[in-house]
């Protein structure tokens, strides 16, 4: 006897599918390596956001520079995992391609804009409050970020039940 899988199952080996693949193509092409210019433009960018709100980070290359820290944009700061966690969501979903297409085209540039966003904050932080960089950097910001790239999955979800 064949037995289907529940749509739930199968949405779920198919997410884990497109993370697998996602995982493999950023060992072998070792992606972290060629995030250079991305890693220069989101510290540019929360640079000058932070500078805006009244903070005199200084930018240079991948670092953001306030006073006596220095907040290195490395691979891991550009949110590449969030990026593969989302877009495996978008893709393993079950919805029309155009959808899955238009999720990933609108959820990567406001990813990127909560990303920017987040590292501006911590580098005012740095400047007002220190002692406080470590935990929001490590806890807060982690569970935020997590919290709306789910939200803004679910909510995409929601347009194809």
């Amino acid at each position: 006897m064949h037995r289907r899988l529940s749509p739930g199952s199968a949405f779920s080996l198919r997410f884990f599918a497109y993370l697998f693949l996602f995982s493999i193509v950023f060992w072998l092409f070792s992606v972290h390596e060629h995030l250079g210019p991305v890693q220069r433009m989101i510290a540019r960018l929360s640079t000058l956001l932070q500078q805006a709100t009244g903070g005199h980070a200084v930018w240079r290359d991948e670092d953001i520079v306030i006073q006596t820290m220095i907040m290195n944009i490395n691979h891991e700061c550009t949110g590449v995992f969030v990026y593969m966690l989302f877009v495996s969501f978008v893709l393993a979903y079950p919805a029309p391609w155009i959808g899955r297409l238009t999720g990933v085209l609108i959820g990567t540039p406001l990813i990127f804009a909560v990303n920017v966003f987040r590292l501006a904050t911590l580098a005012r932080v740095v400047e007002i409050y220190p002692q406080a960089f470590f935990y929001l950097h490590e806890y807060v910001w982690q569970g935020i970020f997590t919290v709306l790239v789910l939200v803004g999955a679910i909510g995409w979800a929601e347009r194809y039940e």
